[in-house]
This record gives structure tokens, C-alpha cells and sequence, in this order.
């Protein structure tokens, strides 16, 4: 009986637990339909059913929503405020709405206004106005983040909704660099090189963006160097980089300090933004170029174990002043190798080699001398010089000599012939009268001594000599 009575206890305490639940349900339901949503302060303020949103024309993001914000506007651009007023998602017409404009906050000027529009038979409310272009430090005074506070009462409840949007250019090239073929930064060029470019453009619209984008290139004397352009470049939401090549130096161009402007346009031609620019130089490249203009062989000719002097002549073509090495050759043997110093732009120098010939084998050689590369040359062609040939001979062999006139070989041969002829006649009478004193050897006299002297009488004159001799000294006549 105990435990019937405590049974049926606490069935009675649920039951009456059940009957509060269900009673109060209507009371949830109302309150959840009609209660207070978050957020009143800086968002929309729904209360009892009382709403407002607020947004513009910038369509798909003009800012519907509570606390949304809207697509950036132009300096300029007409902005479209709207104001949809609704109880319980219904609209509301005839109901006066208050709108609060504010421009960025900054130090020169507060651009601050309110308006005010009465809603329509669809509940909707809207003013427009212009974003103000100021005459001086208009970016400073409009560019920044606007802020819209609206707000409208309903049966004695006031409700708000807050909008922001951002006012600058659109797209805009924040900067414009030159630059290499590897993008890398370069301002320094020389006539006949190529150029390129880095542009560095933000978009602050909620959507892509389509540009023109176009450079335009001058030099010192603001001479037009060329134009570059990329149409319908699609620029991304935020900031983003093109690299953009590329354009040909002319050789026309005047070397100093160079310009590349530029500029983006709409699809209609509109500039999106200011230009921007930078500055380059066009600078004279400096050429570096030494030669050899000549080789000069002292002899064409020579006897092994001579020397020959070779000359060899030099000249510093480029546009700074040079030193290198210049080596002399002998077909392809190493002669020697003579230093340049500080040779001048312009200006030539003779060198000196002495080539000597002992332990070169006969033959004939060819001359040649080579001039080192100097950093940064490009000509190296002229750097060789060859020349003709140097004919080695034996030391033995006499050297030829040169021809002889034909008169002088006749006199010559008649000169010969004459004292040939002269001998042979001269050797012909001494035989003769060799032979005529052998025939009258039996005429001559006795030898006659006179103070124990011999003497002997001449077989053709008649007088007297000493014995001793053999030609008569008076006559010359021989006498055996």
C-alpha cells in the first residue's frame, strides 16, 4: 500500500510538469517570432518585427544586408543610397528615413551631411549625392573608408542599419618600373638594348576589373622612344604585379635621363587613375676595343742563327684607355710577349720582337701577333694581325746575287779574251827566242877574262858584259 501511494505521487509530479511545459509553449513561440534580434548598435536594429537595410546601387555587392558593406566608388561617381523598410518582412510606406553620411577621418576637412527620404508604397527609400573632388588635397580629404548610418521609426521604435564603402581610383598603378629581361630592376640602358617593365596596379572594387594598360617612353630631349600596350588586362580584387616587355632602344635616342609614363583605361577610354612615371638613363656604351693594325718583318730573308726585328704595330680603338699583352708568333711558335700599358683611346704604339733564327729549321715562316681581350670586348677579330712570310736559309749557302747587266758581262768576256790572247803571245816569243839562242849558241865568242873577270862580247850588238849574265844589259838581247 506503501509503495502504490508513492507511485501514484510521483506520476501526479510529472504530470503537472507537463501540463507547465505545454502551457508555456505559445509564450516561447511569440517570443522567438517578435523578440529583440542582436546588434543594435553599429548594425541593423530589428525589434518587435521593426526593420531597415540599407545599400547601394553597386549591384551584386551594394551592401544588402545587415552591416554589409558596398563596392568602392570614383572620385566623383554618383552614389545611390537605398533604404528598405519592413515589419515583419512587410514594407512600410510613407516613413520618413534619416541618413548620416560621414567621408574618412582625417586632419584638413570633415566631409560630413545627412538627407532624409520618405519611403515609397514598396517601402523603399533612397538619395543620392556625388563624391566631392576638392580642388587641393582632394585624395587626402576623400580617399579612405565612408561610412552611411540610417535609421527609421516605426510605432515609436527607432531601428538602424550601417553601410561602408571605400572611395579611391578604382584601379590605379600604384608604380611603374624598368627592368630587365629577368624582371630584375635596371634603370640604366644603352641605345639599341631592350627594356621592360614592371607595373604594380590595386584594384579596390569587390570584382575583376578590365584595362588598357599603355607606356609611353621618352628620352632627355622628350623625343618619343616607343609605346607599349596591353589591352584587356584583367586586374584581380587587391594588388597585383605585370611585368610588361618590351620595347627596343632606338640608336636615334639622346643619351640623359628618360621618362616611361603610365596610364589605365576603361573599356570606354576612361582613365581609371592619374599617370604615374619613372625615370631611367640612356647611357653611352662605352666600347672597349683594342687591335693590331700591323706586323713588319726587318728582312724577308735571313741566315739561320740571325735575328730578325719584328715590328709590330698596335691601336686602342675603344673609348677608354686600355692595358694588355701582346705575343708575337712565328707560324704557331711563341716569338715573345710584350705589355701594353695606358694606351689611350685613339692612339697607337709600336712594339719591338726580336726573332732569332738559331735552332730554326730552313724554310719559309709566316708572322703573326695577337693582342689579348680586354674585359668586356665584343670585336675580337681585329685582335690578330697575319702577315707575309721570312724565308730561313742555310748559312752556308752564299747569298744570290743579284743580276748583272749584259754590257758589262761582254766587256767583262772581251777583257778576258785580250789578256788570255796577250800571255799566249808573250809565252810564244820567249819560246822563240829561247830556241833562236839555242841555234847561234855556236856564234858566240869565247869568254875574254880581263882582271881575272870573264866577260863575254854580245852576238848582236858587239859589246862586252860580264859573263855572269845571260841578256846582253846593253841590247837585251839573250845570250845564252
Amino acid at each position: 500500500m506503501v509503495w502504490g501511494s508513492f507511485r501514484i505521487k510521483w506520476v501526479l509530479v510529472f504530470f503537472l510538469c507537463g501540463l507547465m511545459v505545454v502551457c508555456q509553449l505559445p509564450f516561447l513561440q511569440l517570443e522567438v517570432s517578435y523578440g529583440l534580434s542582436p546588434g543594435v548598435e553599429g548594425g541593423t536594429h530589428q525589434l518587435l518585427g521593426r526593420a531597415i537595410d540599407l545599400y547601394t546601387q553597386k549591384e551584386p555587392y551594394g551592401g544588402k544586408g545587415a552591416n554589409q558593406s558596398s563596392d568602392a566608388f570614383a572620385p566623383q561617381e554618383e552614389v545611390v543610397l537605398y533604404a528598405y523598410v519592413t515589419y515583419n518582412e512587410d514594407p512600410v510606406a510613407n516613413k520618413i528615413v534619416y541618413f548620416d553620411i560621414h567621408g574618412p577621418i582625417n586632419s584638413l576637412y570633415d566631409v560630413s551631411f545627412t538627407r532624409t527620404a520618405t519611403t515609397d508604397g514598396g517601402g523603399l527609400a533612397n538619395v543620392s549625392f556625388r563624391i566631392p573632388w576638392p580642388a587641393e588635397n582632394a585624395e587626402t580629404i576623400v580617399f579612405g573608408t565612408w561610412t552611411v548610418v540610417t535609421n527609421v521609426e516605426i510605432a515609436e521604435e527607432t531601428v538602424i542599419d550601417t553601410l561602408t564603402f571605400e572611395v579611391g581610383w578604382i584601379v590605379e598603378i600604384i608604380k611603374v618600373e624598368t627592368v630587365d629581361v629577368n624582371n630584375l630592376s635596371k634603370t640604366n640602358f644603352t641605345k639599341g638594348e631592350h627594356m621592360n617593365f614592371r607595373l604594380t596596379v590595386k584594384n579596390i572594387a569587390l570584382v575583376e576589373k578590365v584595362a588598357t594598360l599603355i607606356l609611353n617612353v621618352y628620352d632627355e630631349l622628350e623625343f618619343l622612344l616607343g609605346v607599349v600596350i596591353r589591352e584587356d588586362v584583367k586586374i584581380p580584387l587587391g594588388v597585383t604585379v605585370y611585368f610588361i616587355e618590351d620595347l627596343l632602344i632606338p640608336a636615334s635616342a639622346f643619351v640623359g635621363v628618360g621618362v616611361v609614363y603610365a596610364n589605365a583605361y576603361d573599356v570606354f577610354g576612361a582613365a581609371w587613375c592619374p599617370e604615374v612615371s619613372t625615370t631611367f638613363r640612356i647611357i653611352r656604351l662605352i666600347e672597349r676595343d683594342v687591335a693590331v693594325i700591323g706586323v713588319i718583318p726587318s728582312t724577308t730573308e735571313v741566315f739561320t742563327c740571325h735575328v730578325v726585328n719584328v715590328t709590330v704595330v698596335v691601336k686602342n680603338e675603344g673609348d677608354i684607355t686600355e692595358t694588355f699583352d701582346v705575343s708575337a708568333h712565328y707560324d704557331s711558335v711563341l716569338i715573345g710577349t710584350l705589355p701594353v700599358i695606358s694606351l689611350p683611346s685613339g692612339l697607337e704604339r709600336t712594339l719591338t720582337f726580336g726573332w732569332s733564327t738559331s735552332c730554326v729549321p730552313v724554310g719559309d715562316y709566316t708572322l703573326s701577333a695577337v693582342a689579348s681581350t680586354v674585359p668586356g670586348e665584343t670585336d675580337v677579330a681585329d685582335n690578330t694581325f697575319v702577315d707575309g712570310t721570312v724565308r730561313v736559309m742555310s748559312s752556308h749557302v752564299p747569298p744570290v746575287v743579284s743580276e748583272i747587266p749584259a754590257w758589262l758581262i761582254w766587256l767583262l768576256v772581251t777583257l778576258i779574251i785580250l789578256v788570255a790572247a796577250s800571255l799566249f803571245i808573250s809565252i810564244a816569243l820567249l819560246f822563240y827566242v829561247r830556241k833562236k839562242k839555242r841555234n847561234s849558241n855556236a856564234k858566240v865568242a869565247d869568254p875574254v877574262t880581263f882582271e881575272g873577270k870573264k866577260y863575254k862580247t854580245c852576238i848582236k850588238c858587239g859589246r862586252e858584259f860580264l859573263d855572269v849574265r845571260t841578256f846582253c844589259p846593253h841590247c837585251f838581247t839573250y845570250n845564252g
